[in-house]
């Protein structure tokens, strides 16, 4: 009887240490295998409309992170940005698109903006949902937005100066041939 005590125990923590080991292989693979493609177009208002911030204005703060993003080129607003540059209502500042890791909070990196116009920056990142932290300033007008995402969704950010709009869709893979 004590034997086979022994061995039912035995059993249950190989089964339990095994059972470990997999959910820890598949969730590690699952979170790390996944890329997104992010794309950015920023664009002035033309509307005569006057802007003016109501609280007192600090500039965006730089953030720094860990992992990188990669240069991608324009795919997937690639026609709203042509209607963009086709309209008398607005005014295409830039186009931005990258690459990025499918990672949490804390290890997604900050895709930092800095040109002559425009500076700050923007963290997508996968929690259990998709999330972006938006802070930008566009000649003294600052953005700051948190807010969830949709994959291949459209989003728009709306400042009375300039908008953003961000679509993010997983990046595939090359099949090399």
């Amino acid at each position: 009887m004590f034997k086979h005590s022994i061995k039912n125990v035995l059993t249950t923590k190989y089964f339990t240490l095994f059972s470990l080991l997999l959910v820890m292989i598949v969730f590690s693979n699952a979170s790390h295998a996944k890329q997104y493609k992010v794309e950015v177009l920023v664009f002035e208002n033309n509307n005569p409309t006057i802007a003016t911030e109501n609280n007192q204005y600090t500039e965006p703060r730089e953030s720094k992170s860990g992992s990188q993003t990669w240069a991608l080129a324009p795919s997937l607003l690639v026609d709203e940005s042509k209607r963009i540059q086709n309209s008398s209502n607005y005014k295409l500042v830039h186009h931005f698109s990258w690459g990025q890791g499918a990672l949490p909070y804390q290890k997604s990196p900050n895709y930092s903006v800095i040109e002559q116009d425009i500076r700050g920056w923007i963290k997508v990142y996968a929690e259990q949902l998709l999330f972006v932290n938006i802070d930008i300033d566009y000649l003294g007008y600052r953005m700051t937005e948190k807010r969830r995402l949709k994959l291949n969704e459209r989003h728009f950010f709306d400042h009375p100066k300039f908008g953003l709009l961000i679509q993010v869709s997983r990046l595939e893979k090359k099949v090399e041939e």
